[in-house]
């Protein structure tokens, strides 16, 4: 079947209106994603630091020397391995806590409720450096966490929050916790008041308890919200870097040193600017394998 040729040339006209009409995007993502990848792949491959006189472009070949040195390096795997434990941590207690919270509010009426839910979201839209620092000010020595132990308990009770790798870890989690289960709460709340009501209407009329309704109407329906909720969280949180250097700066040593504070020293405070170009990219490669095992489960759900 053969076109008028009116027809070809105004189709011609779209197409070249919507190439158009997307260029400045385009454009966009070349300079600000793109380009900056190529030259951090080349950096990752080459041997480069500012001091040695030459430029990125200029730097000799080193294969995949950066790459080797970083799965043998034992600071950045421990790194990783800290990092990744303090997000299965954090994350699960946001999902735990986000969870009872959404279906309190879904459950119950009471005056007041969505005076209480805006609340409850006020932590998510503070800038990280200030929960840092206020977090921090809460754990010192002489903050009001030790004095409230010291008013309960006595003197003894007072703990040094920051020269324990342990208990300086679980300052920055709480610190976290705090922050974002409200993100939780309402990307939940907002999936429990989606849901079609029928189901649970009918479990109901049938004599199913709330535990039975949740467990096998409420939950399975709420599946999806819940997996985009926990990949969405865990890969932000898998970035911690300003709670870190705020409140314990990877201190005692580099006991609380997170994935993404080790790469900001290694590259601009070390000037190790190809190595720590290999570590991002190494951990680039992670991140997007388990988002896209992640992704799977969700992908059967729709």
């Amino acid at each position: 079947m053969r076109f008028p040729i009116q027809w070809k040339l105004k189709w011609a006209e779209e197409r070249w209106m919507g190439q158009l009409l997307i260029l400045p995007m385009q454009l966009l993502i070349w300079f600000v994603l793109i380009i900056p990848m190529l030259i951090v792949i080349y950096l990752s491959l080459v041997s480069w630091q500012p001091i040695m006189g030459v430029d990125w472009w200029q730097a000799p070949f080193a294969g995949l020397s950066n790459y080797v040195q970083a799965v043998q390096d034992p600071r950045f795997l421990t790194a990783m391995g800290r990092t990744i434990g303090l997000v299965l941590v954090a994350v699960s207690l946001e999902f735990l806590l986000g969870l009872a919270l959404a279906l309190f509010f879904h459950q119950q009426e009471f005056p007041g409720k969505r005076i209480f839910a805006s609340i409850l979201l006020y932590p998510m839209m503070l800038p990280w450096v200030v929960v840092g620092l206020c977090f921090y000010l809460l754990f010192l020595d002489k903050g009001p966490v030790n004095y409230i132990l010291i008013s309960l308990f006595g003197p003894s009770a007072s703990v040094q929050w920051y020269q324990n790798p342990i208990l300086a870890l679980m300052t920055i989690a709480l610190a976290d916790i705090w922050q974002w289960t409200p993100f939780m709460f309402l990307v939940i709340y907002s999936g429990l008041g989606a849901l079609p009501p029928e189901p649970v209407e009918a479990a109901m009329t049938l004599g199913a308890n709330r535990w039975e309704i949740f467990r096998y109407i409420v939950f399975p329906m709420l599946k999806p919200v819940i997996l985009i909720a926990l990949i969405i969280r865990t890969l932000e949180a898998f970035k911690i870097f300003d709670l870190v250097y705020i409140m314990t700066g990877g201190g005692p040593g580099t006991s609380t040193e997170s994935l993404s504070l080790y790469l900001y020293r290694t590259g601009f405070i070390y000037g190790q600017l190809s190595y720590a170009a290999a570590m991002a990219l190494l951990v680039l490669i992670l991140v997007a394998l388990v988002a896209r095992l992640a992704v799977r489960p969700l992908e059967r759900e729709l």
